[in-house]
């Protein structure tokens, strides 16, 4: 980056980079952390540095005395696409920071008078200053150091759930996700789990998947011989695999009521005791449970222990549902294309505009994961470069005639007949295909040919 393109985002000398000014960057985290931190382009307030990668590391005197900051700032095209290069600009601004610390101890004299003509003080690392090597025994984890660029996403709400993860990774409190299915709760929780420094391993358990009887042996483990069936040596459980790590508890609306006060107990005395055994296991972990149900609703019904729930809602984030997220739809579609045309080595894929328009105005009640299905089978069947209404999956069609019974029903207003319904649902149709009968007829649920009748039979103008 040249000097001009430094000027033009305000990164000269005297200019004001704290977070009362320019909202959150990575030079007021490492302010408020004390840490080198890294952060890409749209976790910046700023709007200026919204394509840059910016790493920063905290300057140290010889007494540990914080002085100072280094940044280095790259654009994050060419940065977060190539392992190589963050492993490099992670090293450099590392060396730059030793270098610097490592002049400002050359700098203070080996021996210091006071006004006396008397010695004052003596530094004797001046006398031999150690060679200084940097040698990465954990490349992984360097590369980890920024993991929620791995979030997509410019809307607000989204980027309100970053800010918010990102200051929760920070803490050892536990954490409660919320999200419609779909909205990307174990993609955060694996963030969270990467930025919090733990390391030990993130272990997840859906609770929804494992039958009542199983899910107490998974969590907890077993000896040898606890039950029919066990293994002879016995097994360590999740919540011990996930020892100075992260437990990861998916659908925790569906944990047995009987398993929960043990739960409790475990979070409350940080030890473990496998079924079948009496001896307790010493655990240290951080729990990060998600779950796509109004838990609180739950402990109204008594389908969930309320001393549970109110350790679990400590910290919450709830994540917005896709429909809310408004441009994001488009750029996670297009990210989607993408990934799946660099895998198959084949030319890019586009998004018509009707499709565009189409999406935008989709309810997406399965969020995220819908969203990925529907671009993985379009692009499956699209011939060309450009996917049209057709190419869409029907499953994104299915909800359209909810869409008329929406609302509360008036008993004074009259029933509408079939016909009418009918040729509602059919001009709803064409209109949001562009009167793409082929996928106007997909989204009805009727032939072409049938509906190519309709057209005529209710007088509608394609």
């Amino acid at each position: 980056m040249n000097q001009g393109q430094l000027l033009t985002l305000n990164l000269d000398s005297g200019a004001i980079w704290r977070e009362e000014t320019v909202g959150t960057s990575s030079t007021s985290l490492c302010l408020e952390y004390d840490k080198t931190v890294r952060l890409a382009g749209s976790l910046h307030y700023c709007k200026a540095l919204e394509h840059q990668l910016a790493t920063t590391t905290p300057v140290y005197n010889s007494i540990g005395n914080r002085i100072g900051l280094i940044t280095t700032v790259n654009h994050v095209k060419d940065a977060m696409n190539d392992d190589e290069i963050l492993h490099r600009i992670l090293l450099w601004t590392m060396t730059l920071r030793f270098m610097v610390e490592n002049q400002l101890e050359r700098l203070r004299p080996v021996y210091s008078m006071s006004g006396d003509d008397l010695f004052s003080s003596k530094n004797y690392s001046a006398f031999n200053l150690p060679r200084f090597s940097f040698k990465v025994d954990n490349r992984e984890s360097l590369l980890s150091e920024d993991p929620f660029t791995g979030i997509l996403g410019e809307s607000p709400p989204i980027k309100k759930i970053i800010k918010k993860a990102v200051r929760f990774a920070s803490t050892e409190n536990g954490i409660l996700i919320n999200g419609e299915s779909g909205t990307g709760k174990e993609v955060f929780a694996k963030a969270i789990h990467e930025a919090s420094g733990r390391k030990g391993s993130s272990v997840a358990i859906n609770c929804a998947a494992l039958p009542s009887n199983l899910i107490a042996s998974e969590l907890f483990g077993y000896a040898g011989g606890a039950f029919t069936g066990a293994d002879s040596k016995g097994r360590r459980g999740k919540i011990e695999l996930a020892n100075n790590g992260t437990l990861f508890l998916d659908e925790i609306g569906d944990m047995p009521l009987e398993i929960q006060p043990t739960f409790l107990r475990v979070l409350e005395d940080k030890k473990v005791t496998p079924v079948g055994s009496n001896k307790d296991i010493q655990v240290d972990f951080r729990l990060i449970a998600a779950t796509n149900c109004d838990l609180y609703q739950l402990v109204q019904e008594k389908k969930f222990r309320a001393d549970l729930y109110y350790r679990l809602e400590v910290l919450q984030l709830i994540l917005p549902p896709l429909r809310e997220r408004g441009q994001d739809i488009l750029l996670l579609a297009n990210h989607f294309l993408e990934e799946i045309c660099r895998k198959e080595e084949r030319l890019p894929l586009k998004l018509s505009k009707k499709v565009e328009k189409f999406m935008l105005n989709h309810s997406w009640p399965g969020n995220v994961r819908q969203l990925k299905n529907a671009m993985a089978y379009a692009a499956s069947i699209c011939d060309g470069e450009i996917i049209a209404m057709e190419d869409l999956p029907a499953s994104l069609f299915r909800d359209l005639g909810s869409q008329f019974s929406t609302g509360k029903i008036d008993s004074n207003q009259p029933i509408p007949s079939i016909q009418d319904t009918e040729e509602e649902m059919i001009r709803k149709a064409l209109l949001i295909t562009g009167n793409n009968v082929r996928a106007a007829a997909k989204m009805v649920g009727l032939s072409k040919t049938t509906v190519y009748r309709k057209i005529k039979d209710y007088n509608i103008s394609i």
